[in-house]
């Protein structure tokens, strides 16, 4: 079984990134909420889909 060291380089850029992921996050919320609070419509959503994808352009099963 391997052993983790708490100071371990990986571990701690890995809790980096998660700091800055939650703090992302709580914006976000934050101008979701401040969004819904003025009465603001929601924003129109850009989903694009690949060539092939979604638009049925997929290899049939045999």
């Amino acid at each position: 079984m391997t052993q983790h060291n708490p100071k371990d380089s990986l571990q701690a850029d890995l809790e980096a990134l998660n700091e800055v992921f939650e703090a992302e996050d709580r914006e976000d919320r934050r101008a979701e909420a401040q969004r819904r609070r003025d009465g603001l419509p929601e924003p129109k959503r850009d989903i694009r889909a690949f060539e092939g994808f979604a638009d049925g352009g997929v290899a049939p099963r045999d």
